[in-house]
């Protein structure tokens, strides 16, 4: 039984990775920032305002775009973005939910580059839509847009940052107070990943199909409404503790040696990395078979 509990605590590691990481960054975004980036709070962009260079860590790091990020928190209701005209510029700005499916883009590429304005707003929210507004509907009330805009070299920093500051997000009719990330219960440092997993899956709860899947994680207390960690019983907290050390080594090597990103004259190669949202497709993304993981059980192993 216990090695039942461990082999089921593997599979949720895997499959909650995503969430807990996203959400732990969320919340240390906003708290220090990232990089050049300043911090900033919910529904506000922070812009980096010079150019990557060695000492800059981030994924995917480049030296020819400059970044604007913003965590975005919809739980108050509809929030308003404005973006600017770019007479042509490149830029994008990447839409991003709390299990870091990317569900939806503004930029040259999926929208052009004219001014516009676009109404973010909760799931499943009915609302009036002023005109010439196209709304982008968020699959979880947290959420992240990460923007990038072509730069070319120093000299073009001033421009960018005129581009920078006409980009705007602001609250939309008469908003409730922000529900924010929820505070996961204190439980012993071994649990701490699990009571988040439990915490913020409540919150932020993901796509129907997935919701069926992770109903298999109930006898690990993750469906639980109440953390059943803090007092744990013993057969439990080690079958946790052992499935979250198996489920570390099968992403590590999943990582170093999977066939998610083929190497290719010595170049690995991570074109279908990002094809595990099944489910929400907004915006500029792009609906073909040929762009996504059908596999869910192999989505859940890509996606950390």
């Amino acid at each position: 039984m216990r090695d039942d509990l461990a082999a089921l605590a593997s599979e949720a590691y895997i499959y909650g990775f995503a969430l807990v990481f996203d959400l732990q960054q969320v919340g240390r975004f906003t708290r220090e920032g990232m990089g050049s980036l300043a911090p900033a709070p919910a529904n506000r962009f922070s812009h980096a305002s010079k150019l990557a260079g060695p000492d800059d860590r981030f994924v995917s790091i480049n030296n020819d775009t400059i970044y604007s990020i913003a965590q975005v928190d919809v739980s108050g209701g509809p929030v308003l973005l404005r973006v600017p005209d770019t007479a042509g510029r490149y830029y994008v700005l990447q839409f991003v939910d709390a299990w870091t499916n990317n569900f939806a883009y503004v930029g040259r590429r999926a929208t052009g580059t004219e001014a516009g304005t676009y109404l973010l707003v909760p799931p499943g929210w009915q609302v009036e839509v002023p005109a010439g507004t196209q709304v982008i509907e968020f699959p979880t009330t947290a959420g992240t847009i990460v923007g990038r805009w072509a730069c070319d070299g120093p000299a073009d920093l001033g421009a960018v940052q005129a581009l920078q500051n006409g980009l705007s997000l602001e609250p939309h009719g008469r908003p409730a107070p922000l529900q924010g990330i929820p505070a996961p219960a204190a439980v012993p440092a071994g649990l701490a990943f699990f009571e988040q997993m439990r915490t913020w899956m409540q919150a932020f709860p993901p796509s129907g199909p997935d919701q069926a899947y992770q109903k298999r994680f109930t006898p690990l207390g993750l469906l639980d409404p109440v953390s059943p960690y803090a007092d744990c019983p013993p057969d439990l907290a080690r079958a946790l503790t052992a499935g979250a050390d198996a489920a570390k080594q099968q992403m590590e090597t999943a990582l170093k040696d999977g066939n998610l990103a083929p190497v290719i004259n010595g170049w690995r190669l991570t074109f279908h990395m990002f094809d595990y949202n099944l489910d929400h497709l907004g915006p500029g993304t792009i609906d073909d078979p040929m762009w996504k993981m059908a596999d869910r059980t192999v989505s859940y192993l890509a996606r950390p």
